[in-house]
């Protein structure tokens, strides 16, 4: 068995594990639901208001990585939620909630992981407090609990 499975892209035989992977989320936002083609597009989204246009652009991008692109951009940096900073890690554990009780076959892959430790290792992912970077792991240590109450 696997001792430890590192990922990042959503490529791979480990690329469902990433917040990239096309395992689509319903999700509940200021009182209306939507479904979110991604973690990410949920998590980047989150940083505004439903009633916000931009919330609407990046629920509607095609690519991932594209939604997280999109708020690096002066218009987006101004005017968003001003929680989310403070929730942004009960934010993504929520999405990744959603990603594996949601998606049966997702949550079977997550399962077949069996005790491996889970590692976010990304560059890009230094800063924003997932990554091994970062020396937290959050995202890591999220799916191994959700493994386990699977």
């Amino acid at each position: 068995m696997v001792d430890e499975i590192r990922f990042c892209s959503p490529e791979g035989k480990w690329g469902f594990l990433s917040p990239y992977a096309a395992f689509p989320i319903k999700m509940e936002v200021d009182g209306s639901v939507y479904t979110f083609p991604s973690v990410e597009h949920y998590y980047q989204a989150m940083k505004f208001y439903a009633t916000d246009e931009r919330f609407r652009t990046i629920l509607n991008l095609k690519n991932p990585d594209d939604a997280r692109i999109i708020t690096k951009k002066p218009e987006y940096k101004i005017n968003r939620r001003e929680d989310f900073e403070r929730n942004k890690f009960a934010i993504m554990e929520k999405a990744l909630r959603a990603k594996f009780f949601q998606n049966v076959v997702a949550a079977e892959m997550l399962k077949a992981t069996g005790n491996a430790l889970l590692i976010k290792s990304c560059k890009i992912c230094y800063k924003c407090g997932f990554g091994e970077g970062c020396g937290e792991n959050r995202m890591g240590k999220i799916m191994m609990k959700i493994r386990e109450e699977l």
